[in-house]
This record gives C-alpha cells, sequence and structure tokens, in this order.
C-alpha cells in the first residue's frame, strides 16, 4: 500500500537534466538504485511503501521489480528503515527510530503527571489510543500543536476523573475530540452530547443577554409609545 506524498513543485528540466528513473520527472536525484536515479519525492514514497513482496516478506518496500513493490533483498535497493527502538522496519522520524517510537515518548510525557512523575490509571488506555494513530506522523503534527499540547497537559495535572470535572478543562475542539476518545474506551461514562451542548449554549446565551452592552444596543430614544 503507498501512501500519499507531499505537494510537488513544478519540475526544472533546465536545472535538472536527467529525469527522475520512476515519475519521469526533472527534479533532484537524492539515490541511485538499481533501477536507476531517485528524485526526492519518490524516495520519500518509497520510504513510506508498506505491503507483502512477492518473496513473501511484510514490511517497507522501496524497490521495484516488473513495476511491482519489492523488498530490500529483492530489489537490491539500500535504505536504512530499521528503527533502534522497536526493531521494525518503517520510516525513521530521528535518531534512529521511527515515528512511531518518537510519538510514544511524545505521549508518555505530556500525559505524565509532573507533580507525581506518574501517569493516572484512567490516562493509561489514552495513551494507548493515541499511539496506536493509523498514521504516526501526522498524529505528530496534531499532538505539537500548542493547544493540543497545553491541554493534554492540563489533563495529565486533572485530580480525578468526571464528565463534571472534564467539563471545567478549558472548552475547545480538542476537548471534545478527547472526551470522545474516552468515552469510547470506558474511561468516562457515556452522556447525551447533544443535550450537553444545549445546555452550554443556553448558559452563554443568557450571559450575553444580560451583558450590559447587550443591553444598550438599543437607544431609549428610539423607541415610539
Amino acid at each position: 500500500m503507498r501512501t500519499v506524498s507531499r505537494p510537488r513543485k513544478a519540475e526544472d528540466p533546465v536545472r535538472w537534466l536527467v529525469p527522475c528513473n520512476r515519475c519521469g520527472q526533472h527534479h533532484k536525484t537524492v539515490a541511485r538504485w538499481p533501477d536507476g536515479g531517485i528524485c526526492g519525492y519518490c524516495y520519500q514514497q518509497a520510504k513510506r511503501t508498506r505491503g507483502v513482496c512477492a518473496c513473501g516478506h511484510e514490511g517497507v518496500l522501496p524497490g521495484i521489480i516488473d513495476e511491482q513493490p519489492a523488498c530490500r533483498s529483492c530489489s537490491g535497493v539500500r535504505l536504512n528503515v530499521d528503527c533502534e527502538g522497536c526493531g521494525a522496519e518503517d520510516e525513521l522520524y530521528c535518531g534512529g527510530r521511527c515515528w512511531t517510537c518518537i510519538l510514544g515518548d511524545v505521549v508518555d510525557n505530556l500525559l505524565t503527571d509532573p507533580t507525581t512523575g506518574t501517569m493516572a490509571t484512567e490516562l493509561i488506555t489514552l495513551a494507548g489510543a493515541l499511539k496506536s494513530m493509523k498514521r504516526a506522523n501526522s498524529s505528530m503534527t496534531w499532538i505539537r500543536q500548542k493547544h493540543v499540547t497545553e491541554f493534554l497537559r492540563n489533563l495529565a495535572a486533572a485530580p480525578k476523573f468526571s464528565q463534571e470535572t472534564y467539563d471545567e478543562l478549558p472548552d475547545s475542539r480538542t476537548r471534545e475530540y478527547v472526551r470522545g476518545l474516552l468515552i469510547e474506551h470506558g474511561v468516562l461514562p457515556q452522556r447525551n452530547a447533544l443535550l450537553m451542548r444545549y445546555d452550554s449554549w443556553v448558559t452563554q446565551a443568557l450571559e450575553r443577554v444580560n451583558d450590559p452592552q447587550n443591553l444598550d444596543v438599543i437607544p431609549a430614544t428610539g423607541l415610539r409609545d
């Protein structure tokens, strides 16, 4: 199975005279494999191509034989995709470790209470769910957003878990997304989400109505008997 690569820039036949042997476009050659020169885009795609080779090997298939993805052994492609952390074949992120291993460290760090140095029992299941997201690199991008990082840190320091205490955390789409995960994994009990959203809307609406600035929108001189 091939993953979608990042959007390509326009090719430059003047600067890069020799086209990529795989896509046929004129981009910088970053590797020379048995099937020819490979551009950076095809190189990234090759690292992320997974499946089962004709020989039966399951994992990263960076090579191509008879127009089909093939493993390193069969294709002769020299590429380091061996994670030093978990030992799996995968695209490496940094320090010789894959995205999944780095994601695991980030999740554990964010969901560990800094005052106790431990993770609440209720959050262990959530941590597992976040670590097992389908695409670890996309998960890292989401988690590293400032508002998501801050929310998870606040959640880690929460004294206990209930729908009421959870509601005390800053309102955001992130809060509701994580709430869904907590409910799905049995950390929080089910509840009528539409009713809760309505109650929240009513509370905010009443606050707006009672705001002096809103009460003075229609000046008294504009009223007639």
